[in-house]
């Protein structure tokens, strides 16, 4: 069984017990955090692991984005995470004046569904 350190949602912060233990979490609720950690890491920006990450440069944040390959790139990526089985629903919102794009998705897992939406941009 895999383990992952609880994060805040919103801050990323590591969550800790008033004792100061630091928390794990897994099932769905690690998946679901990974799969959101996938997002938000451009491709190559983790030194021990180069090819980790969503391509942005590449193809996601040029002047002419093809929203089709994004989504089909946003798809493999969350594919790739561990216990990820499908991605049953994938949906894009570009918002162009905020430079942000929202994905909201629904993905097949060994623990269930897990169901996000990550807005992906200026925070």
């Amino acid at each position: 069984m895999a383990y992952d350190i609880a994060l805040q949602i919103g801050r990323h912060d590591l969550m800790a017990t008033e004792s100061g233990d630091i928390l794990l979490i897994d099932n769905a609720e690690r998946v679901a955090q990974q799969i959101q950690i996938k997002l938000k890491s451009f491709l190559g920006e983790w030194f021990l692991d180069t090819s980790y990450g969503v391509p942005y440069f590449e193809y996601i944040l040029v002047k002419q984005p093809n929203m089709t390959h994004i989504r089909s790139i946003l798809r493999q990526q969350i594919s790739e995470v561990a216990d990820v089985s499908k991605v049953q629903d994938l949906t894009l919102s570009f918002d162009r004046q905020n430079r942000a794009l929202a994905v909201e998705y629904v993905a097949e897992t060994t623990f269930g569904l897990v169901t996000g939406k990550e807005v992906l941009g200026y925070e």
